[in-house]
Parts: structure tokens; C-alpha cells; sequence
């Protein structure tokens, strides 16, 4: 979760309960977790999960989680689909407060429910998640395979993801009701070069089509407030590879590099290295490095002068444009084993993290995070 400096995050309490790991017909395990987000412009997030486990003697293994997540978005003076409109948290659209058309706060529910079954190298998943203006569903499948030993991994993967979208009604935009389908491939190889090396390397092939706008935002066009209108399909493909190397004295390092491309015109480039060490057994930090650079779409403009946007579309998302952003920061993870003393069965684990992000935008933001995760 990211949030700028001054914001709240407290990722709750997580507990996990399991039975003893005997030998029976089957082994269950479950799981509560609490999440509470605020931040000083009044965006507030809780986030309810449950999760459930069940793994048969033939090896057979059922995973549940149902999360329902309920968002307050306050509205705020911003100018529509800048990027101090766009939350930090959770990236939507927040509602804009002005004299001529004011926006009242917004409260949103999220309930999902995600379960997946898995048997030797094949898993196969549903999910469906509904909001008051969007239902959403997904199958996936996936697949790997060993060879040369156990060095080399193979892992295949396809989902469709098919979701209702009905907008709720808004003052000056026409909330029209649409769909919006997606087909995912990707293929990923994971190769142990050395006994202290691994490379791994993917590819990533994305099918969208329906509605891809934001349809609660307007675009200043020639002279007049218009809704935004992007196209209906979308090509997307991406390769990305990582190289893991452990060094001494209980450290290691990881390179990683992606390409993505779309035809949108957005080409992006992204560049990252990171840096985990074990201070003790019960102490980890990480630093972390990412540059980013993205060209503009097609139909991107700054200011749009002419009636019907770019051959019919226009567009008020800044990550549209043409940027570069860099991050760096780090992560401190404590295992405390003796937090609740012998007599509790329980492990826990906190985690605090800082992180700078700017971009070329003139936008920057200081990330906090922290957690709480306790087991028993």
C-alpha cells in the first residue's frame, strides 16, 4: 500500500489459525486479515479478508478468500484527471468539488470472492468481485514444468476476464452502460544458472476490449467540457527479465528489466535493483531502486484545439502522457519470536517501509508503509 508523507497506513492484524499437521484425510488452514488505510485528504479504506485452505492426501488442494473492502473518497479541488485527482491508494478517479457542479463524498463497497484448485503442476481459479457500478469476473489456468534436472521451470498461463460496467448517474457526464472483456497469456522461464544464481525471463500478451475511460471523467476540448473517450480494443504485450544473485555475508541482489509496448503508441521502459540483507535472523532490510519511462499515446494531448479530440478520442490521464518517474527507498522486516512469549503458539512479523517517488510531471510523494501480520 502507498501512500504519501503525512497519510496513515495501518495494515491491521492478520491471523492465521491451522490445525495441527497430522496425517488425516485432509489439512485445513485459515486466515483473517484486517486492513485500515488514512491519509490527510480524507480517503479512508477498510479491507476485510478471509481465507481458507484444504489439502487432501491425494494431493489435491482447494484455497478460498473472500475480501470486502469499503472506500471513502472525500470530495477535493483538483482540476479532473490530474494526477492530485487520481488516489494514491487505490488509483481511482476521486470525486472533483466545484462551485458549478459540486461532488458530495463518495463511499464505495467492494466484496470479491477468489477460489482456486490445484493438483500436481495444473491450477485452475475463479474470481468475481461487485461493486455498485462494476461486476467483475475471471477464470484462469496454469501450468509448469521441470526439466534438465529441476534447473530449468516452464510455467504457462491463460485468463478471461469479462466484467459488467453501470455507471452511476452523474450531473454532467451520460453514464451509459458497457463491458469490458480480457484475454491474458504469459509465459515465464525460471533457469538456476548457478547454486547462488537464477535467471528468469517472460513474455506477457494482453487482449482488452469494451470500455477502457474513465467514465465519470470530462476533457477540456475546444473550448467545451466533453466526456473522455478512448478506443474500445487494446493490444498489450510486455517481456521483462530478472537475474538473482546471493552474495556474502547473507545478502543478495536482484536486476530487473521490462519492455512494454501497445498499440496505443505507449512504450514503456522500466529498470530496478534491489538490495535484501540479513542483519540477523530476525531482522531483513531491503533498498530499492526503479526508473520508468513511458511515451504518450496516439491520442494524447495536452490541450486539445480541435472538435472530436484525436480521430474521435481524448483522454484526461496523465499516465497517458509522456513521463519518466524514479523510486527508491527501503523496507525493514522484524520476526519477533518471542513476542507473546512461550506459551503462545503465535509469529509475527512487522514491517516498515520508505519510499520517494518524483517524476518529470512535477509530481513527487513520500510512500510510507507499515504492517502487522500475526499468525497463530
Amino acid at each position: 500500500m502507498r501512500l504519501q508523507v503525512g497519510r496513515l497506513v495501518l495494515l491491521g492484524a492478520a491471523a492465521t489459525l491451522a490445525t495441527p499437521a497430522v496425517v488425516t484425510a485432509a489439512e485445513y488452514t485459515s486466515s483473517y486479515t484486517l486492513n485500515l488505510y488514512s491519509d490527510v485528504d480524507g480517503v479512508e479504506v477498510y479491507g476485510h479478508y478471509l481465507g481458507g485452505s484444504m489439502r487432501l492426501r491425494n494431493g489435491l488442494v482447494f484455497n478460498a478468500l473472500w475480501a470486502n473492502d469499503r472506500v471513502l473518497f472525500p470530495a477535493i479541488q483538483a482540476p479532473p484527471g490530474s494526477q492530485e485527482a487520481v488516489d494514491a491508494i487505490t488509483s481511482a478517479s476521486r470525486p472533483i468539488a466545484s462551485s458549478a457542479d459540486p461532488y458530495v463524498d463518495y463511499v464505495k463497497v467492494r466484496n470479491a470472492v477468489e477460489g482456486s484448485a490445484s493438483y500436481r503442476n495444473l491450477q485452475v481459479g475463479y474470481y468475481v468481485s461487485m461493486e455498485s457500478d462494476y461486476f467483475a469476473q475471471m477464470v484462469t489456468v496454469t501450468t509448469n514444468k521441470s526439466f534438465m534436472h529441476d534447473n530449468l521451470n516452464l510455467a504457462v498461463g491463460v485468463s478471461y476476464g469479462w466484467d459488467n460496467i453501470e455507471p452511476l448517474a452523474d450531473n454532467d457526464t451520460p453514464g451509459v452502460s458497457d463491458y469490458q472483456n480480457t484475454l491474458h497469456w504469459n509465459v515465464v522461464a525460471t533457469q538456476v544458472l548457478t547454486r547462488t544464481t537464477t535467471l528468469r525471463a517472460g513474455v506477457e500478451l494482453n487482449n482488452v476490449d469494451g470500455l477502457q475511460h474513465d467514465p465519470y471523467r470530462n476533457v477540456y476540448v475546444a473550448g467545451a467540457n466533453v466526456p473522455e473517450a478512448h478506443p474500445a480494443e487494446r493490444r498489450r504485450h510486455d517481456m521483462f527479465v530478472s537475474l538473482n544473485q546471493y552474495v556474502y555475508n547473507r545478502s543478495s541482489v536482484n536486476v530487473d528489466y521490462r519492455l512494454y509496448q501497445d498499440d496505443w503508441g505507449v512504450d514503456s521502459h522500466t529498470m530496478g535493483v534491489k538490495l535484501n540483507q540479513y542483519v540477523t535472523e530476525a531482522l531483513i532490510v531491503r533498498y530499492r531502486y526503479r526508473y520508468y519511462t513511458q511515451g504518450a499515446a496516439d491520442f494524447y494531448r495536452s490541450e486539445y484545439t480541435l472538435t472530436g479530440g484525436v480521430e474521435g478520442f481524448q483522454t484526461g490521464d496523465y499516465r497517458l502522457s509522456e513521463f519518466s518517474a524514479h523510486l527508491f527507498g527501503g523496507r525493514v522486516l522484524w520476526h519477533p519470536t518471542r513476542l507473546f512469549g512461550k506459551w503462545v503458539p503465535a509469529r509475527a512479523e512487522l514491517m516498515f517501509s520508505y519510499e520517494r517517488y518524483f517524476n518529470s510531471n512535477n509530481f513527487s510523494a513520500n510512500v510510507v508503509e507499515t504492517g502487522l501480520q500475526i499468525a497463530f
